[in-house]
């Protein structure tokens, strides 16, 4: 998004920056925490059926109305006292802002397969909450096809605020993605992608006690590894740490994967369901397929035989990742640009260490290429076809993104967006923090924060805070700042944006229009990509067992689906 549509989108929306959120959670009581935001209830005397030209976008229901949502559980939720999943800062906001009584119909974590394995049950089931949130194509076309879910276009048209609507305007391509048949179904989560590609985060004080810079070659990365894990890096004298870090998933779109050091090979993957795209010579094709996959997972059997790797890695998952990394026994690993938020924020709040995005590593005479999604595919928050009042969940968004986005009062920030309190907000759209970034970036530059309202501006003060040390100690400060701007206001935004300047990024040519033959099949494949290739990095079959693995994915439906991707996205 370049800097002038920024500009526009900072105008049109009065906030720059961070996450939406539009959630219903259950039901509390009034608490003082409800109160700091500036925002007027208007009366209302109208029956809670009422139409929009009656029942305005914020107005509260004569009577209360209930809400039921599916929460994704997860290890980075922080509550204030005495709070939870069932009454907490937004709860009761929206009790007293708008009488929706929000109830909690399940909770699962989403760092494991329980979330997953409930959203199975209940389509099984047809049993939905109001709310539910999830990301898998396959489940919302699914569930649209039984009739378990509503279109919501026409309750979105009415009640929305003028600033939720320019959302549909700005992130056309995210709305296109929760759209089935033309008719809006769910609601998208903001996507634009670019910075979805990995990089290679590091901890500053390992790299300073062994006395070596950031690795700009795969080679150099691979001696820095061997430095982090038999040289005493962490200076106890004990042989406990590893320098390469890896989880059991190993191409999961996370932390603690391959894709970065794929990407080095010209490999551009993305989760184990991987990237279609037309190569060079205009082939429709899947990344995993590619021959620097096969080259790619060498190198890792040879680390991982080198001891450079976790041995038991294979039954880690992130949650045992985030326990290395604050205990102080992995020294680098590739992730996303969100790591000064997770996990690198608890070995920054533990013990003060910073740990930095660096550009991934290169092979000579290959040009790297990252998977991206398209920015029809994310997150989607999806309205049962159950729910009597699907207008109160517009009315919840319209509170989120007036308290939490648009509002210039710090309190409400402080309140309803910091320390992951947003996530308590049980349906919401997210706005990318990076799409907003140049805008600060330019702020900062300037040595202002004149024209910047709301979010954006909290998030200059964050980072101005954390380079000045009055908020050393703040770490959503540290999160924005490592974040964004690390490294004299670069960071992952500005990797990603180099990334994409160099071409370096593949978008995923399936978007919301998916093959039958996928749909069907899409499991088994992923399990083959991670199966194949965590028995390759550990020896359990050897290298050239790759050649295998490719023609048993195109049997297994691989090629069928290549087959009809090429139909359904034609050579431009």
């Amino acid at each position: 998004m370049k800097t002038k549509t920024l500009k526009r989108a900072l105008a049109a929306l009065t906030a720059v920056a961070m996450l939406v959120g539009l959630t219903a959670c259950a039901g509390g009581s009034d608490n003082s925490d409800s109160t700091s935001s500036g925002i007027e209830s208007t009366s209302s005397g109208t029956e809670s059926t009422a139409s929009a030209e009656e029942d305005g976008p914020l107005t509260p229901y004569e009577e209360p109305v209930k809400l039921t949502w599916a929460v994704q559980a997860s290890a980075v939720q922080q509550f204030k006292d005495g709070d939870t999943y069932d009454d907490n800062v937004w709860s009761r906001l929206i009790k007293e802002k708008l009488n929706i009584d929000l109830e909690v119909a399940f909770s699962a974590d989403i760092s494991t397969d329980a979330y997953k394995n409930k959203m199975n049950v209940m389509l099984a089931s047809g049993e939905f909450p109001d709310v539910v949130r999830y990301d898998n194509r396959t489940f919302f076309k699914q569930a649209q096809e039984a009739g378990y879910i509503q279109p919501i276009g026409d309750v979105f048209e009415q009640y929305a605020t003028d600033a939720v609507k320019a959302y549909e305007t700005e992130y056309a391509d995210a709305f296109e993605g929760a759209k089935i048949d033309n008719q809006l179904y769910a609601f998208p989560y903001m996507n634009d992608n670019f910075h979805q590609a990995a990089f290679l985060w590091i901890r500053d004080d390992w790299l300073e006690n062994t006395n070596s810079e950031p690795p700009k070659t795969v080679d150099e990365m691979v001696e820095l590894a061997r430095k982090f894990t038999f040289e005493d890096p962490d200076g106890n004298g004990q042989d406990d740490t590893y320098g390469f870090g890896l989880a059991g998933s190993v191409v999961q779109s996370n932390y603690g994967t391959l894709l970065g050091l794929a990407g080095a090979y010209g490999v551009p993957g993305y989760g184990n369901t991987g990237v279609f795209y037309r190569d060079d010579d205009g082939k429709m094709t899947f990344a995993y397929l590619q021959p620097g996959m096969k080259d790619c997972l060498a190198l890792v059997h040879q680390m991982y035989e080198e001891g450079l790797i976790d041995p038991e890695f294979v039954s880690e998952d992130v949650a045992s990742m985030e326990e290395e990394v604050t205990n102080g026994t992995l020294g680098m690993m590739y992730h996303m640009n969100w790591g000064t938020w997770h996990p690198f924020n608890y070995s920054y709040q533990q013990d003060g260490v910073i740990t930095r995005p660096y550009p991934i590593p290169t092979v000579d005479g290959i040009e790297p290429k990252m998977g991206i999604n398209s920015n029809q595919t994310g997150d989607l928050f999806m309205v049962s076809a159950e729910c009597e009042h699907p207008e109160a969940i517009i009315k919840i968004l319209n509170l989120y993104e007036q308290v939490a986005i648009s509002s210039e009062d710090p309190n409400d920030f402080q309140t309803y967006w910091a320390n992951e309190q947003y996530r308590l907000c049980p349906i919401y759209i997210g706005i990318p923090t990076e799409n907003f970034a140049p805008v600060i970036h330019e702020a900062l530059e300037a040595g202002t924060s004149d024209g910047l309202a709301g979010t954006a501006l909290e998030y200059y003060n964050y980072v101005v805070g954390f380079e000045d040390g009055s908020l050393k100690d703040d770490t959503n400060a540290y999160g924005t700042w490592g974040q964004m701007y690390i490294d004299g206001y670069g960071g992952s935004m500005k990797i990603a944006l180099d990334y994409q300047s160099k071409g370096w990024l593949v978008t995923n040519v399936m978007a919301n229009e998916m093959p039958d033959i996928w749909l069907q099949n899409s499991s088994v494949l992923g399990d083959m990509v991670d199966t194949t290739f965590v028995d390759i990095i550990t020896g359990n079959k050897p290298v050239d067992y790759f050649d295998t693995f490719v023609e048993e994915w195109l049997a297994a439906g691989g090629q069928a689906t290549l087959d009809a991707l090429d139909e359904m996205y034609p050579a431009e």
